[in-house]
């Protein structure tokens, strides 16, 4: 047999470049939020002339007024919708990025008020710190993904290197105690790669990411991260694949 020459999964390679990527573009979308917080932190507030008690009513701004939207919308543009990766990844307006992330009511808000009051300053600081928190945690996520990943190809590399160690001693004849321990030694590597298999169902289970403050944006981390690639799930088909190749030896 030659499978521990060849025919070993590698579907951990392309989902290690996969969240290589995604960390990349997580992180560049936390320094963006934070220049754009940061200039909603240089605004002088204005007492207003009047308070609404109602979000959505209309101000009927004149030619010569102006909604606070027409300074907050260019920051947005310049800082947050300028990653690189904007267009490939979302590639949608102001109205549906701002309002996936600060909330349909704030994009409202930001329209029709004329005066940057002290209380939206505060609404649109605490949205733009939600946002980076989001990402944060996100990034967060990704590395332990990361991490799960090149564990599970150390282990790869480990099962290989015991399956061609039992090929060479095939080859030269075994003993009846040799066939024992490689009995006990397949027996062995099936149950890790079968605790791999449950582990990872717990966790693909236990996850669920939230890269946007859009409540949609709510996905399983491996149909979102490894959408494209050969397998969604790489690690689970990685061990199942294993089962597949130890159980020729058995």
């Amino acid at each position: 047999m030659t499978l521990a020459q060849g025919s070993w999964p590698t579907y951990t390679d392309s989902a290690l470049d996969s969240v290589r990527r995604e960390r990349r573009e997580v992180e560049r979308e936390c320094r963006a939020f934070q220049r754009f917080r940061q200039r909603i932190q240089t605004v002088d507030t204005q007492t207003p002339r009047f308070e609404r008690s109602v979000v959505g009513v209309d101000q009927n701004l004149t030619s010569e007024e102006k909604s606070i939207r027409d300074t907050i919308e260019p920051w947005y543009h310049d800082t947050v919708m300028a990653v690189d990766h904007y267009g490939d990844v979302y590639g949608d307006s102001f109205e549906a990025s701002f309002s996936a992330e600060f909330g349909v009511d704030v994009l409202v808000l930001i329209s029709e008020a004329t005066t940057f009051s002290p209380l939206i300053k505060q609404q649109l600081l605490e949205a733009a710190q939600h946002c980076i928190d989001n990402r944060r945690v996100f990034l967060e996520t990704l590395q332990d993904e990361f991490t799960t990943l090149k564990d599970a190809q150390s282990t790869v590399q480990e099962i290989r290197e015991a399956i061609a160690e039992l090929i060479s001693t095939e080859s030269q004849g075994i003993s009846d105690t040799e066939l024992t321990d490689r009995y006990d030694t397949l027996h062995t590597l099936n149950d890790e790669c079968k605790s791999w298999i449950q582990q990872r169902q717990e966790e693909i289970h236990a996850h669920r990411i939230d890269r946007s403050a859009d409540v949609d944006a709510y996905t399983d981390l491996c149909s979102y991260l490894y959408e494209g690639l050969e397998v969604d799930y790489p690690v689970l088909a990685t061990f199942v694949d294993l089962l597949e190749i130890i159980s020729q030896y058995e």
